[in-house]
């Protein structure tokens, strides 16, 4: 979390949780979070409140809350937000509630104020895919996923490279500084920032001569090796997956052999189950089907 220069010479470090001032949110907040915890996490170095921040670690912090009635009939959309100095809301993916210590818990790469909400976000699109419904209204209440639109989420549609590996990255909390992104990625994608610290961290070499083809859609053999890597990295799961692994598939033969250990491993854990006896490596994957593989995945956390 520190560096030893950062606290060189320090006598005494702490680190406060304490109630955050909700007269300084906007009225609009107080009403959006009610009478849910508001706290403000700080760091002291000998009595000197100094910011912190780490892109290449993080702290998990867990707030005691009671959910109402009403939010026990739907806990998993139990979140929190990140407050910054101008009073705008981040949405902090791996906000949860934890029924068993009756807690909700997030981690962050950084201090300030932070909210425990309920928020229930859903799109008008998604009468075709009620056996995704819940899935992608979980994950995008909590900032996981996000629509082509306020209102719309294009369940049906191909997903693209770039939003998977958003998707991705955001779905498993990961983060990492870089210095460098792939050359046909622009700087302000809402993407970038993600598909950055996936490359920084080896989770993806992208398309070859320095570029990631960010709209074009992923094939479903490079989603699983994607998300296969990023597993094993964290240690969620375990890359021991072989070519056997994939004998139940009659399509096995199309799987490229950079893709096999990924794919087998997914197999393996049973979080790929293919269609019928086929895994499809080359097909493309819909918005709606990479909701529920994610929300599996999010389960991992």
């Amino acid at each position: 979390m520190l560096q030893a220069s950062d606290i060189a010479g320090a006598e005494k470090v702490s680190l406060t949780i304490a109630p955050a001032d909700r007269n300084k949110l906007t009225r609009e907040l107080q009403l959006q979070i009610g009478d849910r915890p508001v706290i403000e996490l700080g760091l002291k170095i000998d009595g000197k409140t100094v910011p912190w921040r780490n892109e290449d670690t993080a702290v998990t912090v867990s707030i005691p809350y009671l959910p109402t009635e009403e939010e026990l009939a739907d806990p998993e959309h139990i979140t929190v937000w990140y407050i910054d100095v101008n009073g705008n809301v981040v949405e902090v993916p791996s906000g949860r509630y934890d029924p068993s210590t009756g807690t909700v818990t997030f981690s962050t790469s950084h201090f300030s104020k932070y909210a425990v909400v309920f928020v229930d976000k859903t799109f008008e699109d998604l009468g075709s895919v009620t056996w995704a419904k819940k899935q992608i209204e979980v994950l995008a209440s909590k900032g996981v996923l996000k629509g082509v639109s306020e209102k719309e989420y294009a369940p049906q549609a191909a997903i693209t490279r770039a939003d998977y590996l958003y998707f991705l990255v955001r779905t498993l909390g990961v983060n990492a500084r870089f210095d460098e992104n792939f050359a046909d990625l622009k700087g302000d994608a809402y993407y970038y920032r993600e598909i950055g610290i996936a490359k920084k961290l080896g989770i993806t070499n992208g398309t070859g001569n320095n570029r990631f083809s960010p709209e074009e859609p992923i094939t479903r053999q490079d989603m699983m090796v994607l998300t296969g890597r990023a597993l094993g990295m964290l240690k969620k799961l375990e890359l021991q997956g072989t070519s056997s692994d994939l004998d139940i598939f009659a399509d096995k033969s199309l799987v490229a052999d950079y893709a096999v250990e990924s794919i087998a491993s997914l197999v393996r854990e049973g979080l790929i189950v293919g269609s019928g006896n086929r895994v499809n490596p080359l097909g493309k994957t819909t918005r709606a089907e990479a909701a529920v593989f994610l929300y599996r995945i999010y389960g991992l956390n």
